[in-house]
């Protein structure tokens, strides 16, 4: 009876043992299903940001990217390279210079890192933060002057002068691409700014001298009414001063001289009409009716020149 109970005893533990086993082994299979079914998740998500990006739909990408790089797995320097050149394209910079910082930080030492330089310099000019741009890109182009990306970093480095209206810095940088680079696909772009900017200062010139034409016409028509108007008073006030005159002499003398002395003095306001004309009318604006006809005909001149250019 005793044998009978210890045989019942070890049969049922062995049944416990084997029930116990068999669920830890169901918990592991589990696991280890699910650590699967999430790494092949992970992988299909970078597999589409890759496709999203080869779509050109770059906010679908950033998504993506963003998605399967919570898993450590997928990190690496090139799908953080690709997870910046979305954000860049889909404009989205601010978040693209974060991601730049975070990539120089943990792979200083990765092939796209040079890129990721010449990167932050043009975020920072299409964030409007000129003069950082500038230290940025002028850095790359000090430390990388062999380097592919050599000539767009220098005319970047122009367009941050040129959106600042310093025409006169951007101009030697975009000569320089033209000059040194003439193969470069920012060779026609540096061209088409230096003739933006060589229209611009004719221009500016064309402008000043119209400015400094209308000035000495408004200058010279002002001393012509203040002449005229002198002429005008001086000539009344004598008129009156003959009429008065004239009025004494009658109120004094008789009929017969008060005749002659008005045939005379009737005969003396031409002449003096001429002597105070001669002597008050300013002639000075003669000379400077004569400046205005020729700086209008030369500024007539640059115009004539600009439609014959086009």
């Amino acid at each position: 009876m005793i044998k009978v109970k210890k045989l019942f005893k070890r049969v049922f533990m062995l049944a416990v043992a084997g029930l116990f086993f068999s669920r830890s082994y169901d918990c592991v299979t589990a696991a280890r299903v699910a650590s699967y079914s999430n790494e092949n998740s992970a992988r299909e998500l970078l597999g589409s940001a890759y496709k999203a990006y080869a779509a050109a739909d770059y906010p679908s990408a950033v998504m993506l990217f963003r998605r399967a790089l919570t898993d450590p797995q997928n990190e690496s320097d090139s799908s953080l390279y690709m997870l910046v050149m979305a954000e860049i394209l889909s404009k989205s910079y601010k978040a693209a210079y974060a991601d730049m910082t975070y990539f120089l930080q943990n792979y200083p030492d990765s092939g796209y890192a040079p890129l990721i330089e010449y990167q932050q310099g043009r975020c920072l000019f299409f964030m409007g933060e000129y003069d950082k741009a500038v230290l940025a890109l002028s850095d790359f182009c000090h430390q990388r002057p062999k380097h592919e990306m050599y000539p767009s970093a220098l005319f970047w480095i122009a367009e941050c002068f040129y959106a600042g209206y310093n025409f006169e810095q951007a101009r030697p940088l975009y000569e320089r691409i033209v000059d040194d680079f003439p193969k470069d696909a920012k060779a026609i772009e540096a061209k088409y700014r230096l003739d933006a900017i060589n229209q611009r200062l004719r221009e500016e010139k064309l402008l000043y001298l119209l400015q400094q034409t209308g000035e000495s016409y408004l200058s010279s028509k002002e001393n012509y009414e203040k002449a005229l108007r002198r002429y005008e008073l001086e000539n009344a006030m004598g008129l009156s001063q003959q009429e008065s005159d004239l009025d004494k002499l009658a109120e004094e003398g008789g009929e017969e001289p008060v005749q002659e002395t008005a045939k005379k003095e009737v005969a003396r306001p031409e002449k003096t009409v001429e002597l105070s004309s001669d002597k008050n009318i300013d002639y000075n604006f003669i000379d400077a009716l004569t400046r205005l006809k020729k700086s209008a005909a030369e500024a007539q001149g640059l115009l004539d020149q600009e439609e014959d250019g086009k």
